[in-house]
């Protein structure tokens, strides 16, 4: 179900809409649903909510139930792949805080490891000890997961702001956290990002340097 989406500096982040998408939702007994789908406005919404046509009621299904969605739009009918996964914190290759509970992810690029994204909107007001009188702005987070793991790391933030799309780390830090993440699978990892090059491809660039020079499964 899953395939390479490429993705550049620029996000779009489909939750962003609150509507339905024309798409098929294939559960894990191995039956599948097509349908309208409405995605989740947050990655750990424990349903996913689907019709069979538009004027079909809603019905609401149970992400332990689910193994993934795909959904179509656009005027290209552009597909975009999500599957539900454990998000974690640490290393990638090490000892991490796994979720208890799964999370709807973006599928953005995949090969011998995958990149995963999560999307999350404007929040107003107050959040901690931090007072933000125009609110919090929506933030994409990337996760890195590889097959023999049930789970994803955090790898990555982008924050928004003002219509642009501004990185939460600067380039040097993007190496810094590389190495951090694959100094056990693969640390010579870093040395092949070239900041030009994440500018004109994206993040999605470190899935094909890991693929060029690391890993063999």
């Amino acid at each position: 179900m899953m395939k390479k989406v490429m993705l550049l500096f620029v996000l779009v982040p489909f939750t962003m809409f609150a509507k339905f998408f024309e798409g098929t939702v294939s559960l894990n007994d191995g039956s599948s649903k097509t349908g309208l789908i409405e995605l989740p406005t947050e990655s750990n919404e424990q349903t996913l909510k689907f019709k069979t046509n538009i004027k079909a009621k809603v019905e609401s299904i149970a992400i332990n139930d689910v193994k993934g969605f795909e959904i179509t739009s656009g005027k290209n009918q552009a597909v975009t792949f999500f599957v539900t996964l454990y998000l974690a914190k640490g290393p990638l290759f090490g000892e991490c805080t796994v979720n208890k509970k799964k999370s709807w992810v973006r599928v953005e690029q995949e090969g011998k490891i995958t990149l995963y994204s999560t999307y999350l909107g404007y929040r107003p007001g107050v959040r901690g000890a931090a007072v933000h009188t125009s609110g919090w702005p929506p933030q994409t987070y990337f996760y890195l997961g590889r097959p023999a793991l049930n789970y994803a790391t955090f790898f990555w933030t982008y924050i928004e702001s003002g219509g642009n799309t501004i990185a939460v780390n600067n380039f040097k830090v993007i190496k810094r956290l590389t190495k951090a993440h694959f100094e056990t699978d693969c640390p010579t990892l870093e040395n092949f990002i070239e900041k030009d090059d994440f500018k004109t491809n994206g993040i999605t660039r470190i899935v094909d340097l890991y693929d060029a020079h690391c890993g063999t499964n």
